[in-house]
């Protein structure tokens, strides 16, 4: 921990995005609200973040249903994908980085967001961990530099939708995960039995 700086130290600063903008049709409810460590998923990724993010956000589809203390960050283009809350958050401060987290991965914790923090290259377009075929990048588990801002967009206005795609094309740092369970996402009910039942 100590060879992460400071929030007050970083240049440029990084905001915290919770990717709750899901519509959790396979689980049939909020995965947002799933506790696996003690309170709802989404707080605690907001807890995490808080500790390493000058901001912390919630993405959603509309912020009804998310606490203003969770300063909800709703989409802001018609897109069904998670690069919609990606897109949102460059909307929102195109000058900072953001360090994105996704409400159905339960293995992340403080200890993989130091270990991305510590190893991040703030030279490239992005710096994330490979996803689970340890070949491409793990797009939401990552931090988006501010100079991603501009190809982002014009990749969305060029007709892509995929985070991961986009990523592919830019010039990122990928690194290897530290606990390879943190590709471990739940998505359906029957996932997240599984899950609560070996953990």
């Amino acid at each position: 921990m100590s060879d992460v700086k400071s929030i007050h130290e970083i240049d440029p600063a990084i905001y915290g995005l919770v990717l709750a903008g899901g519509r959790s049709s396979r689980m049939g409810r909020d995965k947002g609200l799933i506790v696996y460590n003690g309170k709802p998923q989404r707080e605690y990724i907001t807890d995490l973040l808080r500790k390493f993010c000058v901001h912390v956000f919630t993405s959603c589809k509309t912020q009804e249903y998310i606490p203003i203390e969770l300063n909800p960050l709703p989409d802001q283009f018609e897109l069904e994908s998670p690069l919609n809350g990606v897109l949102s958050a460059f909307e929102k401060n195109n000058s900072v980085a953001w360090l994105t987290v996704p409400v159905d991965m339960p293995y992340v914790d403080e200890a993989v967001l130091a270990f991305l923090l510590q190893h991040r290259d703030a030279d490239k377009t992005a710096t994330c961990f490979v996803d689970s075929d340890g070949k491409n990048p793990e797009p939401l588990l990552a931090i988006w530099e501010a100079k991603a801002a501009v190809s982002l967009k014009m990749y969305y206005e060029a007709g892509g939708i995929s985070p991961r795609e986009f990523l592919k094309q830019q010039d990122i740092l990928l690194l290897q995960p530290p606990d390879k369970r943190i590709h471990h996402n739940i998505n359906t009910p029957d996932e997240l039995d599984d899950f609560l039942k070996k953990s």
